[in-house]
């Protein structure tokens, strides 16, 4: 065998060897994505357990891909696994530093666990990432309401509202910061907003009800909690209206 020989069976075992590799690679990619679209099928059928168990195949094959611990993290917080959850957050940033979504989702679960110091830290790392996201200033005002520092909320509420003043739940969470302070007139003031945007909201009229009655307007008061009151008959009509019927003499 030539040298020009020897060289071309070398060439051909290299591209052979590359050509493997590559095959073996895509073929893991490809197992990646299809894990991963079933767990997000999963997902939004609400079997979150199911997700999460997909999710943990497909990252035994990716090995450090920062979105499927995001999406696990996802899946174990709808499943109350809150510490859980916090885990994956926690990987996902350390995989990917600059992942607002993942500081959000993470302070998010520090929140429900009621750890309000963790909370505001990972809020505000969401809002130095992606400074214009009314939902992170929302949520760290409502992690400083739960740190009872209600000046500040008040701060992150009205920041909200300069952003975006039909938000409705920025006006109700800034109503309660106030009632929290005992500034019953801009309580009042925020709920009013709040009924504006959605009067069909009853939750904000017994809010309303409750300071007009601490300023002794209670006439206003038995209004708002009427309000209220035929609200959720509504509400309750609308459910049962959804719940199927069974004649009573189709019953064996």
């Amino acid at each position: 065998m030539n040298s020009d020989d020897r060289i071309i069976r070398i060439i051909t075992r290299c591209i052979f060897v590359i050509f493997l590799v590559f095959a073996v690679l895509m073929s893991g990619c490809t197992e990646t994505d299809r894990l991963g679209d079933e767990a997000k099928a999963s997902f939004e059928s609400g079997r979150y357990a199911e997700a999460v168990s997909l999710y943990d195949q497909a990252i035994r094959l990716s090995g450090s891909n920062s979105q499927l611990y995001f999406l696990k993290g996802q899946s174990l917080l709808e499943l109350v696994r809150y510490k859980d959850a916090i885990d994956a957050f926690t990987t996902a940033i350390r995989l990917k530093p600059d992942f607002p979504e993942a500081w959000f989702m993470k302070g998010r679960a520090s929140y429900m666990m009621g750890d309000y110091d963790e909370a505001v830290r990972s809020f505000y790392k969401a809002i130095e990432l992606d400074e214009s996201n009314a939902e992170y200033w929302h949520y760290r005002g409502l992690a400083l309401s739960g740190r009872g520092q209600y000046d500040m909320a008040i701060e992150h509420f009205d920041k909200i509202l300069q952003m975006n003043p039909s938000m409705e739940k920025a006006w109700s969470s800034r109503g309660y910061a106030y009632v929290m302070e005992k500034n019953y007139i801009a309580a009042l003031f925020s709920f009013n907003e709040a009924l504006k945007i959605n009067p069909g909201n009853a939750e904000n009229w017994i809010n309303k009800a409750s300071v007009l009655r601490v300023l002794g307007r209670t006439d206003e008061a038995d209004v708002a909690i009427n309000q209220a009151n035929l609200l959720y008959k509504k509400q309750g009509e609308d459910i049962a209206r959804k719940i199927p019927k069974t004649l009573i003499s189709a019953i064996p």
